[in-house]
């Protein structure tokens, strides 16, 4: 399965969505590297939000001093977060091609705009799973801060392909926290890989290694969504039964948490037709017991994320059902949405932000909503009581028809007026 956005309409999505950049930064930090400076704008919404982390500061270092950087003429950073290790290497190396692939839309952005702040143009970065989207693009060197609770049958499956990307003379560079050292090392053994650099401290273990003999470059099919699948479970929502698969890394695998079990309350009191936007589908839960509900009045499904792998498996989930949705693209931000869908085209928006300290995504979503929703559209808003609140602070213009609380947490029904 392929990049769910053009790799070369990324870099346009990211940079107009984020005209709101600086409220989603924290913190500018300095950092050196092989004798160059560069600056990185972090964030709360992202992995090591106050400073560089342990674990790619122990990868760069082992990258600087044993990595041929002179032979590299191109880099992989997988799971680049705000773009840190591969904006270093294309600072070490202004000629080399380097890409950089996150799975969060926000990090992909922040990844860009760090690029761009630091003057290093034409590195390209791509919102997909790993690897996807790749398939016949060979590097010199392939980096990632592999993260810890990815699951590890999607660790597993980063490691195996790692070589299809490498060139013959090619090299992995990765970190892994303590607890998955094991792990990896087995892996790596099973693999037939051949560990060339390891470096050891008391939270990180870094190893560069090259793939078993002989090289699995190219050997390998494109890569698929399969890792990420935990396996196929029902789950029962009020008047409805469904069954989906889920996915490592997200929440709502084998349980309906407390937000998902009210937004099915609240929507048990408004029919749902029309053509349907869900931010944010998580698992799909929402999407599947809204087409079980009302499957014959709902026109059209459109999905629209910070993470692709939210869009990848609802859009999985819901074929099942005999349903192709359109997948609008990833976005990094509530106003991200106008970017990727054509105003007054939505009567139904289904909305799960995930808040970032000192973020408006009120305000973002609000804005946004009031361009893509019909007059006489409907807005639904599951999030914290306290998020809610500020939400109903300024109603913008929307009218609230449905309010529910459980547990610390709220759901909003409005209506455009």
């Amino acid at each position: 399965m392929g990049p769910l956005v053009n790799r070369d309409a990324v870099q346009v999505i990211i940079r107009r969505t984020m005209k709101n950049f600086s409220s989603y930064v924290n913190k500018v930090i300095k950092f050196r590297f092989c004798g160059k400076d560069l600056s990185f704008s972090l964030s709360h919404g992202l992995f090591s939000s106050f400073d560089v982390d342990e674990g790619t500061r122990l990868l760069l270092k082992g990258i600087a001093q044993q990595v041929d950087l002179e032979s590299t003429g191109s880099c992989l950073d997988v799971g680049c977060g705000v773009g840190v290790i591969g904006l270093c290497i294309r600072g070490r190396l202004p000629q080399a091609a380097v890409v950089m692939q996150d799975r969060d839309a926000l990090a992909a952005a922040f990844a860009a705009e760090n690029g761009r702040e630091n003057g290093l143009v034409g590195v390209e970065v791509q919102c997909v799973l790993a690897f996807h989207g790749l398939e016949g693009r060979l590097f010199d060197l392939v980096t990632a801060n592999l993260p810890a609770k990815a699951g590890q049958p999607v660790l597993e499956a980063f490691l195996r392909n790692i070589g299809a990307f490498l060139t013959p003379r090619g090299v992995a560079a990765i970190v892994v926290v303590a607890p998955l050292v094991p792990f990896t090392l087995s892996t790596l053994k099973a693999l037939g890989c051949r560990i060339v650099h390891s470096e050891i401290t008391k939270k990180h273990t870094a190893l560069h290694f090259r793939p078993g003999e002989p090289s699995s470059a190219g050997s390998l099919p494109p890569p698929d969504l399969a890792p990420y699948i935990r396996g196929r479970q029902a789950f029962s929502a009020p008047e409805v039964s469904y069954e989906i698969e889920t996915a490592w890394s997200l929440p709502d695998f084998d349980t309906l948490g407390y937000s998902l079990s009210l937004s099915f309350d609240a929507l048990r009191v408004q029919p749902v037709k029309g053509e349907l936007l869900v931010w944010n589908p998580g698992q799909g839960h929402i999407a599947a017991y809204l087409l079980r509900r009302h499957a014959r009045a709902i026109s059209g499904i459109s999905l629209a994320s910070r993470d692709s792998l939210e869009l990848e498996i609802t859009r999985r989930n819901l074929q099942t059902f005999g349903r192709e949705p359109r997948v609008a693209g990833p976005a990094p931000s509530e106003i991200g949405l106008l970017d990727i869908l054509p105003p007054a085209s939505v009567d139904f928006l289904v909305a799960s932000p995930h808040p970032i300290p000192r973020v408006p995504w009120q305000t973002e979503m609000a804005e946004a909503a009031a361009v893509l929703v019909k007059p006489g559209g409907f807005l639904f808003v599951v999030t914290t009581s306290t998020e809610a609140h500020r939400f109903l602070d300024d109603l913008h213009g929307w009218r609230l028809v449905e309010s529910r609380k459980q547990l610390g947490h709220r759901a909003l029904l409005l209506k455009r007026q």
